[in-house]
């Protein structure tokens, strides 16, 4: 390594930043390496995985967006409105090219993918004033198992919530505190826990500013925070959807979503945690122990009051916001991409810190071989872990389809075949764990039995219905109306009664058997 790619962050200091952006801008070589690594992984994880049902609700989202559907109005979700309007753009774009909706997105994920992977580059070599830190922290965020699953088989609303996060974290990095307030309040408009990450470590950074600076700054932060929240509520309140947008974004999660943290169950939440992260969790476990350790030293050492250091204690800071978050709202493992650019920097910091102590040689075959590792469990995981459990659902629905033409769907906690065939469902409520179920309850008339008669009148001739079962307060309907006709992948089909026995009779013949679920 040369001298100015290892001074101590200290004397790399932040003196450059102009300097900085714009050698972003012209490009480091190691930046495009980095880049066409990840593109590699993720083509070769396809992009034929099936639609769970949380990727169905984004995909679906996104449909409605392209068919002119405000976010909210299309389907109430909890989550931020750029998590239906970004997918809304992958499937504009779909259609614009003449291919499917559900490739588009996951093309458009796919480039925000690689550019987080870019992002992480150059962030850590921002803040340890190193490209071998840049290239162990990138490499760490390729092995991430559930990044890459997510990277061609999206949409998902974590994957574009980190992009934002890094974006925050770089311009913070570089003292833009506009752009950082900007890329903050996208991140938020995406996945709302991300505004007390990025604040936090924006706080302690705006420590570092001189005497006179810091009333400028927090202008500039607070000018770039409200710029796109404005923009937002002017656009809901132009389309007519800004209760829809208020009740989504904000009155949902304050008012009827309970946290479910971590320790109540650390058995099961880690068993959900290794599932979708396998033996990359030890990376994700040993990044942020390492980010932690660095960020302390950091603090004790003699060069804390400096900028730059200032910056990399305000990083660990908010990494452990991150841990504090997420151990307390852990429903599944996508719940821990909050973490993955923290443990990412771990990573990043502990490849500088063993580059001070060894020799340059010695340092850049340690960093050699642990990036030959990621690379390797990134490979691994992306060529095993290929699926084409896509084409199954298109077939299954297809099958369906045939047998039962002009069938009309409605979604009970099922997106997937709404998405696979572009059909509409007749109500914006399909979601009801985690605290939605209370909400219809309170928004309905006659409340959730009341909801169930709605959907009685409907006469829908599929019933699709989730993993989690039936509803107790749909049951009776279903019992009533509806013939259980078996097993779709990630979801269960229940036929009207009005339909031929015997074409129900195919239908069972066709899908797989099991008792009907709930």
């Amino acid at each position: 390594m040369s001298a100015p790619e290892d001074r101590p962050p200290a004397r790399a200091g932040l003196i450059r930043r102009a300097a900085g952006w714009r050698s972003w801008v012209r490009g480091d070589p190691v930046t495009y390496v980095v880049g066409a690594a990840a593109l590699v992984v993720y083509v070769l994880h396809g992009f034929d995985g099936r639609l769970s049902r949380d990727l169905a609700v984004y995909a679906y989202a996104g449909q409605q967006v392209a068919d002119g559907v405000p976010p909210y109005e299309g389907i109430m979700n909890r989550a931020g409105p750029l998590a239906h309007l970004v997918p809304g753009l992958g499937a504009g774009f779909a259609r614009l090219g003449g291919f499917d909706d559900v490739l588009g997105m996951r093309l458009l994920f796919l480039a925000i993918s690689v550019a987080c992977m870019c992002l992480m580059y150059v962030l850590a070599r921002t803040l340890f004033a190193s490209r071998l830190a840049g290239i162990a922290a990138s490499a760490a965020l390729l092995s991430f198992a559930g990044f890459i699953e997510y990277a061609s088989n999206g949409p998902r609303e974590k994957t574009l919530m980190v992009l934002f996060l890094l974006c925050t974290l770089l311009a913070m990095a570089h003292r833009r505190w506009f752009t950082a307030g900007v890329a903050l309040c996208l991140g938020t408009l995406t996945w709302q826990p991300v505004l007390f990450v990025g604040l936090a470590a924006l706080a302690v950074t705006l420590t570092a500013e001189r005497p006179e600076r810091p009333i400028r700054a927090l202008g500039r932060l607070a000018a770039g925070l409200a710029v796109p929240g404005v923009l937002c509520l002017v656009y809901f309140a132009i389309v007519g959807a800004l209760r829809a947008f208020i009740d989504g974004f904000v009155r949902v999660n304050l008012k009827y979503t309970e946290a479910s943290p971590f320790w109540s169950r650390p058995g099961s939440k880690w068993t959900r945690l290794t599932d979708g992260f396998g033996v990359s969790t030890l990376v994700l476990v040993a990044g942020l122990v390492a980010l932690a350790a660095v960020a302390i030293l950091t603090m004790v050492g003699g060069r804390r009051r400096e900028p730059a250091s200032v910056t990399v204690v305000a990083v660990g800071v908010a990494g452990l916001v991150s841990i504090m978050w997420t151990a307390r709202n852990f429903n599944g493992w996508p719940d821990a991409f909050l973490l993955l650019p923290f443990a990412a920097i771990g990573i990043g910091g502990a490849a500088r810190a063993v580059a001070d102590y060894v020799r340059p040689r010695s340092a850049v075959l340690a960093t050699s071989a642990w990036v030959v590792v990621a690379v390797a469990m990134a490979l691994t995981y992306a060529i095993a872990q290929r699926s084409d459990g896509l084409d199954q659902q298109r077939d299954e629905v297809a099958m369906i389809r045939s047998e039962i033409p002009g069938a009309t769907f409605l979604s009970i906690e099922a997106p997937q075949p709404l998405v696979v065939s572009g059909m509409t469902n007749p109500t914006r409520y399909q979601m009801f764990q985690d605290g939605l179920d209370r909400y219809v309850k309170h928004h309905w008339p006659g409340g959730l039995h009341g909801f169930a008669d709605w959907i009685g009148h409907q006469e829908a001739t599929i019933i699709a219905i989730g993993r989690h079962g039936v509803p107790r307060w749909l049951r009776e309907i279903i019992q009533q109306e509806y013939v259980y006709a078996g097993a779709a992948n990630g979801w269960t089909c229940y036929v009207n009664r009005s339909v031929d026995p015997q074409t129900i009779s195919k239908l069972r013949n066709q899908l797989r058997p099991g008792p009907p679920a709930g």
